[in-house]
């Protein structure tokens, strides 16, 4: 069993601004946004949701490519989730895309495969494991560059 502690804290600065900030239990802290607005530099819960569950799969890819013998030589991936009106009426982040493009060695670059080894990949995601969000994935196979 694991654990992980997390930190948060929010207060009203003398000057009527606010501090708010993360701070994860390996030391990292991180300035964070309530106001949903995206400010550049500031950290949201559902930005670092989404962050997670891209996270989380592309490590379970990466397992699952190691356990078959496969070497990755480059993983991409733009994750898009979205906020909105769940079928209960509560807001939550309904969907998440995840359009993950990876490099395979030569030897395996095969489109199929690519999409088998992300199906696992999902179904041993934590994180996928743990959310009721749908979770769609559109892989996509990278040419081999020269290295």
């Amino acid at each position: 069993m694991a654990k992980y502690v997390f930190k948060i804290r929010w207060e009203k600065l003398p000057d009527g601004n606010e501090s708010y900030t993360w701070q994860f239990d390996n030391g990292v802290v991180l300035k964070a946004d309530r106001s949903g607005a995206m400010v550049p530099g500031l950290m949201e819960p559902e930005s670092a949701f989404v962050a997670a569950l891209a996270s989380c799969h592309m490590l379970s890819f990466m397992a699952v490519a190691a356990k078959r013998g496969i070497n990755v030589q480059r993983y991409l991936d733009t994750a898009t989730g979205v906020l909105e009106k769940n079928r209960n009426g509560k807001i939550a982040v309904t969907r998440v895309l995840l359009q993950p493009q990876v490099e395979l060695d030569d030897a395996h670059a095969d489109a199929a495969l690519v999409h088998e080894m992300h199906d696992e990949a999902h179904n041993k995601c934590f994180i996928a494991n743990s959310i009721t969000s749908q979770v769609l994935i559109e892989p996509a196979l990278l040419p081999a560059s020269v290295h």
